[in-house]
Formats: structure tokens, sequence, C-alpha cells
């Protein structure tokens, strides 16, 4: 009998590790895919890039809404809870607490779509009720066991993965630098000012001017307005328009905008720049020259550091210039390019058996904290981001009365 696995998303990014992690898995395993019903849902183009390139028919998607979830409706060995932080714990509060402490018969498994590092609390908090924590680098393994060593009571297991859509055995192809084409990969939080967006669309303009035979092409993840895991206070192509109309960029800019998956733009004969994105990992994969941005800082707030040390930092300066580094082969093996065996598939294949076999446990002391977490996890996950902000902060400010009152009676 097959192990069976269930991947649950939410969004854009979130549906693409989905759809890559149960290819990646082959027809070995009976494989389902459901989308929940969030105020993040893809668009039907961006369902269509998470889908190409695999195996899977995305005729075959359902759409659920995450009430719809507990033990007697899930039928798989495995949950693979492919998803935002809020919608990870509802998923596994509405399995755990449908479902025996002893005899459980569904394992619960998550990962973040791309670069976790460093590690954060609050992401590992989401995901501290499951079976497993797949991590896809050394470097990150390393830094969420810190986090499993300052707290007390059930940990998930850390697994080593590798990011589902690289496809180099260990050492990426060595790269050619010779192209034709200059993508951006956008960041939706990072850079956060208008004024720093607008800088890298003017570098790309004199890159285009100085290089005639240059394509540029910005690759969005979603356009102005539409879903994404993030959502965006300045998005490119608005910026774009708005520099056009000041003239700061030619009305006859060569400069071209897509929307459609990052596999059809990082084609041979391409080179990739980026801020922050897991873009960045994909052109390393494919021996594509890449950038990493610098000039607004390499830090935890720029979603950047783990890309110290890797020898591909560059500038806007160097952008313009077509000045691409070398990746470095130590931070290579540190970082999402290591060698795998079938050491992780074997994990989940135990842990699918186990499961089958009802031989899970659920922590009591877990199972009472997510008990006090549902209203919250619903909000979060039901309603628009603006309205839950506005909620927690009537919450922390309701809170922080009572607190002053209490302090005053005493």
């Amino acid at each position: 009998m097959k192990p069976s696995i269930l991947a649950i998303a939410d969004s854009d990014s979130y549906l693409k590790m989905a759809t890559s992690f149960l290819h990646r898995l082959g027809p070995e395993w009976d494989r389902k895919i459901y989308l929940a019903r969030t105020p993040v849902m893809p668009t039907a183009q961006q369902i269509a890039a998470a889908f190409e390139g695999t195996d899977l028919d995305p005729a075959a998607l359902e759409v659920i809404q995450l009430s719809q979830l507990n033990a007697d409706t899930v039928a798989q060995n495995l949950v693979f809870a492919s998803a935002t932080g809020p919608v990870v714990a509802e998923i596994y509060s509405r399995i755990l607490r449908t479902e025996p402490i002893d005899g459980r018969c569904t394992a619960l498994i998550s990962a973040l779509p791309g670069v976790a590092y460093p590690a954060t609390r609050k992401g590992w908090n989401y995901r501290r009720a499951g079976d497993a924590f797949i991590c896809h680098s050394h470097a990150e393994a390393r830094d969420f066991s810190y986090m499993t060593e300052l707290s007390e009571g059930h940990q998930p297991t850390i697994m080593v993965s590798k990011l589902p859509f690289l496809h180099s055995i260990g050492f990426p192809p060595v790269q050619e630098h010779q192209f034709s084409r200059l993508v951006f990969a956008p960041q939706a939080k990072v850079p956060e000012t208008e004024q720093q967006r607008e800088s890298i669309l003017l570098a790309l303009e004199k890159a285009s001017q100085m290089n005639p035979g240059l394509e540029v092409l910005i690759k969005l993840r979603a356009k102005a307005g539409e879903p994404q895991t993030h959502m965006e206070a300045y998005p490119y192509d608005s910026l774009f328009d708005n520099l056009k109309a000041q003239k700061l960029i030619s009305s006859e800019s060569r400069i071209r905008f897509d929307a459609g998956s990052m596999s059809e733009a990082l084609v041979p004969g391409s080179a990739l720049v980026t801020v922050s994105s897991t873009a960045a990992l994909e052109s390393i994969d494919r021996g594509l020259p890449t950038m990493v941005l610098s000039d607004f800082g390499v830090s935890t707030q720029m979603i950047n550091t783990v890309f110290t040390a890797s020898g591909i930092i560059g500038n806007l300066n160097d952008v313009v210039s077509l000045n691409f580094g070398e990746p470095s082969k130590a931070w290579l093996r540190e970082n999402y390019f290591h060698r795998m065996d079938r050491s992780f598939i074997q994990s989940l294949e135990v842990l699918a058996q186990r499961a089958n076999e009802g031989k899970l446990r659920t922590d009591p002391e877990m199972l009472a904290f997510i008990r006090r977490q549902p209203l919250r996890h619903r909000l979060r996950t039901s309603l628009p981001s603006p309205v839950v902000k506005v909620l927690l902060k009537v919450r922390r400010s309701y809170q922080r009365s009572r607190g002053s009152n209490t302090r005053t009676m005493s």
C-alpha cells in the first residue's frame, strides 16, 4: 500500500512549494492538494504557474474551507501544511483536537517556501505542534535547532531536505557570463520605501539604455492589486507608470513586466538581480549569473543575511555595468546546494507508516495550548489583513488598560 499525503496551501508561494514537494515525492505516493479559502488565495494565473513543470493535474486541485478539516475528513497518512503561519496553526489545531491523544493516525509536517534563515520565533511557534518541520539547508537546520533548546515540552523533529524547485544534485553548474536578458525578481516586503524601489527601476532603465541588445524583464509575483503571500505597499508596475508619467523613465522604455512562472523567465542566456528572493537560488541552480543587492543593507530586516559571504552580493552600479560575482562553494554547501540522498524520503515513509498504524501520540500540554488559540487563528485566516491588524490593536489596548486598572486597584 502506498503512503499517502495531503498538501494544504493558501497562497501563491506556498502552493508552488506544495506542488514541487509532491512532484519530488513522485507517483510512489498517493498525492492530493487542497487550496484553503483565505484572503491570500492565488489567482488562476498563479495557480497555473505553481503547477507548471510538475506531474500534477491542476484540475484536481480542490478549494476548501478550513472549517471542513478534522480527523474524519482527512484520510491521508501525512498532512503537509504548506501555508502561512496562522493557517498552519489552524490546520494543526483542527486535526489534533479531533484525534485521540494516543493512537493518532495523521502525521503533521510543515516547511517554509524559501529562505528561512535566520529562524524566527514567530514562524516556529505557529508550527511547533507538528510532528516534523522541514528545513532546506544545514544552516537553517542549525538555526532552528536553537528554537528547540529554548522551549520546553513538545518540539517537532527537524528534517533536512532541499528546496523542491532546486534540481542540482550538489553544486550547481558553472555560471555562463554571456547573457542577453536581465531579470529582476522583486520581494514583496523589501525594500520598504517608495524611493528605494524607484531607485531600482531607474538603475534597470539605465542598464537597458547602456546595453541596447539587453532585454530587461521584471518578473512579478502578482500585478498591482492582485493577492500574494505578502502584500506590497508600492508595486513595481505602478511605480514604473508613475516614473514614466514624470518622464524619469522613457516612454520608449524596453523594460517589460511579466507575472508568469519564474522558470519561464530564467531561460538560458539570462541573469538575475534581486534584493531578497528565492529566485536567486533558482537562478544559481541553473548556472545563471546572479546578484543580491546590498544598497539597502544586508540585514535581518532586508531578509537577505543568508547571502552573507555568498560571493554574489552587488549594488545598483554593478547592475548598470552588468558586473556579476561568482558564488562561493563553501557557501553553496551550507546553503541549499548540499548533496541529497534518500534518507529524507525514507524518514517521511517511516512517519507515514507510524501514522497508518496509529502509533502517533499528541503531547497533552501542546493540545491544551492549541485549544486556547482557535479563535485568534480563525480571525487571522478568515479576515483581510488590515481588519486583523485593527482587531489585534484593539485587543492589545484593552489588555493594557486592564493591566493598568489592576495595578491601580492593588
